[in-house]
């Protein structure tokens, strides 16, 4: 298969789109259930989810303030942070990344003096799976091959569970300076700087795990962003206010 340089726009958080929601026109695809449907309906809030069928008409916020597309690099194998995903002795787990999205910085598995790369003592998901970097199958409909978040700000580190098809924090990226393309819903192109508001970087994600365990406060399911603009842009149907350029 081919490379992917565009992802669609999938959930606030990556939780789960692994293992998708009910989808009557599939129903014979494994792992589909009653558990999987709740944590895709609690997390995947963007214009394109797993399975599920979608239609402008669920597009609450206004088509010309939701993401449905962006830039995301190719991995070329030299450890850059946000075109491969990386851990150490098995972590982060989904939890670590679901209760705090810049856990990979902040867990040392950036080079200190090179922190666009992965450090030397990191491990590199592409040395045991040559096909699971960014980008790597255009088909595939994994956050990492050709999906992304607006959790941390573009062209910030991806920040995934040990295994390339669970997903995390997967922002846009691209190779020209200072930010990446977004289609937005009603077909418009716009630049988004990477400096973008985007609200407290430590902040948990909105979830629900599919059992009585889920988000409270600002983290309980249907809640706005807590991502700031950049988090509201990514939302189709939680009636947070764009009222600023971006």
């Amino acid at each position: 298969m081919g490379d992917a340089s565009y992802g669609l726009k999938h959930g606030r958080r990556g939780s789960s789109s692994s293992n998708p929601p009910t989808d009557p026109t599939h129903p014979g695809f494994p792992g589909i259930g009653q558990q999987n449907s709740i944590m895709s309906r609690g997390s995947h809030r963007g214009m394109f989810v797993r399975y599920t069928k979608l239609a402008f008409r669920d597009v609450l916020d206004g088509l010309s303030n939701t993401i449905a597309m962006g830039e995301i690099i190719t991995d070329i194998g030299d450890a850059d942070v946000r075109s491969v995903q990386a851990d150490k002795g098995g972590a982060p787990s989904e939890a670590n990344v679901r209760d705090n999205p810049s856990w990979c910085t902040d867990n040392g598995l950036k080079d200190p003096a090179r922190p666009q790369f992965w450090d030397s003592s990191a491990t590199l998901d592409t040395v045991t799976r040559s096909y699971s970097g960014r980008g790597f199958l255009w088909a595939g409909s994994t956050q990492m091959y050709s999906g992304f978040t607006t959790i941390l700000p573009p062209n910030r580190e991806i920040c995934v569970n040990a295994f390339y098809i669970n997903d995390g924090i997967c922002p846009p990226s691209s190779r020209h300076q200072g930010g990446v393309h977004v289609l937005m819903g009603d077909g418009a192109v716009k630049f988004v700087t990477d400096s973008i508001e985007a609200g407290d970087s430590h902040q948990g994600a909105v979830f629900d795990s599919g059992t009585p365990f889920k988000g409270t406060g600002v983290r309980a399911p249907g809640s706005p962003s807590p991502y700031g603009l950049w988090g509201a842009l990514g939302t189709r149907a939680n009636k947070e206010i764009i009222s600023e350029d971006f």
